[in-house]
């Protein structure tokens, strides 16, 4: 993203009185200039309500553009309308097409529809297969409308729109939901023989079955739920008990007690749980112990599971999560007295490697080395195909570290090392360098040296950077400058890596790069996602294609897919190539919303390109992206903890959907890394595990490892955490060359 020009934005924002919450409170200061309101917008408090006679605001899509691309949709949608108002032709249609984008994604369907009216008007015939024909179709489906709907869906299928099969999937819904369903049901079948992907089918079979339960429909509805049940069969299988219950069909019970049985982790089983002891059904102590226990319900959790270890029902299953209650309640001594139990009960039990690597883990936490490493190796030899594996290979090295033993340590590490792979080798390798070091052996500079000559970049070389003293710990200069991509550059260097000339490469021409497109531009973005990222996959050994791809994703300004596709060509690259360019690395690394992670970090000081760092790790600068765990936008916040931020930067009102804004989004994440960087007193090591798992699994290693940043990473809980503080640094490493004159990744501590 280039920069705002700030007397056009400055121009913009007094005339609406509106501004950006980050512009608003980043003056360098912690105190808010204004007082920020919902998405990203805010009013000082004495500022006076707009009157009659005020400045109409600025026919200028350059400023609509970029207060959109801030998240400052109020602001954008009044001045793509002015632009409407005053131009004609073109610029017009594009200024109408744009605010309609804004109006749907703020949920204003109403005000929508008349902007798309308008601009399907003055298109003619050349409108039925545009975007415009599109959004009108789910703008009729949001304001109930489904006549009105399928209509304009027929229009833009006939006109042969890009989103045609897309639309063949939304029109068989809304046939569903108005209970037309034997049509409905044909339109079913016509999408699930198309061209769509197969992940697109099978969500479409699940939410084609709720369309048709929607319209009444449940003997139909069932029979598709049947077939959703390869995809999420828990869910399938509580709607179709659901249904069942409603006719009085009596077997709701068994595809109840099947969902909770064979899925007892799924979101759904509680509900599922409490129907079916509301209708007093049988659900055995282990299953009900299971669920509770993943519901967090500890105490109904432990009598279950007490009863089924004690009549036998899964004895050493029940033994192991009895023993993972133990470990969430602090009992460290019997959590390793259960553990070793539970595996002892029945040695081929799926939990059984299970149970000794948290029973290992727990004996080095608590300085029990010699127990600790006997279990870790009664790991290796018992269960070698364990996804624990490796990790108690590693560990085995790691508890005769701890125990002072650095000769023993390192003669492990270096066997781990010759036969592990990828990142898992370098570590091995780290470690036996550290050992040796620790020992004062000769052999240990040149073990590290090896890190740092052949995985330049990686977290480990970078580490073994900071044992050798060798890092760049220079105060440097940290802006974000805005920096020409040389494509030309980047096509010598890939021609001369492969011999293939990527000028001539034409990513353009697969049909699937126009499709994912219009899905953007119809709001649609998880799933032109999911079409650029099988783009990306199909082709991730083609470097030309990937090249071209990389080229044309910047050039729509696309900063994210570019960054995607230009990470996806560096590693396609023949081994043995020379460093990429910086060109090509800064299009890997972006400084994508320069201006506001600036103005974010500097609010919070904290450092703008450690921010860029994190925002690449959590979304990659995709500002629409959502987790599994429910953490949204470009900084990945939590709702919950938005609201905890939104509370104390004084943003009101706050909304999840906020999030997605990325003024906002930045602004919390910096406020929450800043906040972290408080509490561990400017560790960056601690403050990333804090952001990513939380504050008490960052202390809690903190408290074992004392004041070594590599025993901490490896002390973690969760492997996601170690992952996360590893690809963040390496990121911060980059940036730190790349935009702050560091000629080399390096790490400042």
């Amino acid at each position: 993203m280039h920069g705002l020009d700030p007397r056009i934005v400055a121009r913009a924002i007094a005339i609406l009185a509106l501004a950006s919450a980050a512009a608003s409170a980043c003056s360098g200061s912690k105190t808010p200039a204004a007082t920020p309101t919902l998405g990203g917008e805010a009013r000082t408090a004495t500022a006076a309500a707009p009157t009659a006679t005020a400045t109409p605001p600025p026919a200028d899509n350059n400023v609509a553009a970029r207060l959109r691309d801030a998240g400052n949709y109020v602001a954008a949608i009044d001045v793509y309308a002015a632009v409407v108002a005053q131009s004609s032709g073109q610029q017009q249609q594009d200024a109408r097409l744009a605010q309609a984008q804004l109006l749907l994604r703020a949920g204003r369907s109403a005000d929508a529809r008349p902007v798309l009216d308008a601009y399907l008007t003055a298109a003619g015939r050349d409108g039925n297969a545009s975007a415009a024909r599109y959004m009108l179709a789910s703008a009729l489906d949001d304001l109930g409308d489904l006549p009105g709907a399928v209509a304009s869906y027929d229009v833009y299928i006939a006109a042969a729109g890009t989103l045609s099969d897309f639309a063949r999937l939304e029109r068989a819904k809304l046939l569903a939901r108005q209970g037309s369903v034997a049509d409905a049901e044909a339109a079913a079948e016509h999408v699930l023989a198309g061209p769509l992907a197969q992940s697109f089918k099978s969500s479409f079979t699940f939410s084609f079955a709720k369309a048709l339960q929607t319209g009444g429909a449940d003997r139909e509805a069932l029979a598709w739920y049947e077939r959703a049940k390869s995809g999420d069969p828990a869910s399938a299988l509580a709607r179709i008990a659901a249904i069942k219950k409603r006719l009085g069909d009596a077997t709701w019970m068994a595809d109840e007690q099947e969902a909770l049985a064979s899925y007892p982790e799924s979101a759904v089983a509680p509900d599922l749980l409490d129907e079916l002891d509301a209708a007093q059904a049988q659900v055995s102590d282990y299953v009900r112990g299971v669920v509770d226990y993943r519901a967090g319900l500890r105490d109904a959790a432990r009598a279950a599971l007490s009863r089924a270890a004690t009549a036998g029902d899964h004895a050493a299953e029940a033994t192991y999560y009895l023993a993972a209650l133990d470990e969430r309640a602090g009992d460290t001594a019997d959590a390793i007295v259960e553990y070793g139990r539970a595996h002892d009960l029945d040695p081929a039990s799926p939990l059984a490697d299970n149970a000794l690597w948290w029973r290992a883990r727990l004996l080095e936490q608590a300085g029990r080395y010699a127990e600790a490493g006997a279990t870790y190796q009664a790991l290796v030899d018992g269960y070698p195909s364990s996804t624990w594996a490796d990790e108690a290979s590693f560990h085995r090295g790691l508890v005769l570290y701890r125990a002072g033993n650095d000769a023993g340590a390192a003669l492990i590490w270096s066997s781990v090392a010759a036969a592990a792979t990828g990142e898992d080798a370098l570590r091995a390798r780290f470690w036996q360098g550290r050992a040796l070091l620790r020992e004062g052996d000769a052999l240990a500079k040149p073990v590290l040296s090896q890190l740092l000559d052949g995985a330049p970049g990686s977290y480990y070389a970078l580490r073994a950077e900071v044992l050798l003293k060798r890092n760049d710990t220079k105060q440097r200069d940290e802006t974000i400058p805005s920096v020409k991509t040389g494509w030309d550059t980047i096509a010598t260097y890939v021609q001369d890596a492969t011999g293939a000339d990527p000028r001539a490469s034409d990513a353009e021409s697969d049909a699937r790069w126009g499709v994912a497109r219009e899905l953007r531009a119809v709001g649609l973005t998880a799933q032109a996602w999911s079409v650029s990222g099988a783009l990306l996959s199909d082709h991730k050994d083609d470097a030309p294609y990937l090249y071209a791809a990389a080229r044309a994703a910047q050039d729509a300004g696309d900063l994210s897919l570019a960054a995607r596709a230009a990470t996806t060509l560096i590693a396609a690259l023949p081994a043995g190539a020379a460093a990429p360019p910086a060109d090509l690395l800064r299009v890997a690394y972006p400084a994508a919303y320069g201006d506001l992670v600036t103005e974010a970090a500097q609010r919070e000081g904290i450092s703008p390109l450690l921010l860029l760092a994190l925002v690449r790790q959590e979304s990659l600068f995709d500002a629409d992206a959502g987790s599994t765990a429910g953490a949204l936008g470009l900084t990945q916040v939590v709702p919950t903890t938005g609201q905890a931020i939104a509370a104390k930067l004084g943003v009101t009102p706050f909304a999840a959907e906020d999030l997605y804004r990325p003024a906002v989004s930045l602004l919390f994440g910096a406020s929450y890394l800043a906040d972290q960087l408080q509490t561990f007193d400017g560790d960056v090591y601690r403050a990333l595990a804090a952001y990513n798992a939380g504050p008490g699994t960052a202390g809690d290693a903190a408290k074992a490892a004392g004041d070594d940043e590599d025993l901490f990473v490896e002390d973690l809980e969760f492997d996601e955490a170690k992952q996360y503080v590893r690809r963040v640094l390496e990121h911060y490493a980059r940036y730190r060359q790349l935009y702050a004159g560091v000629d080399r990744p390096s790490l400042p501590q």
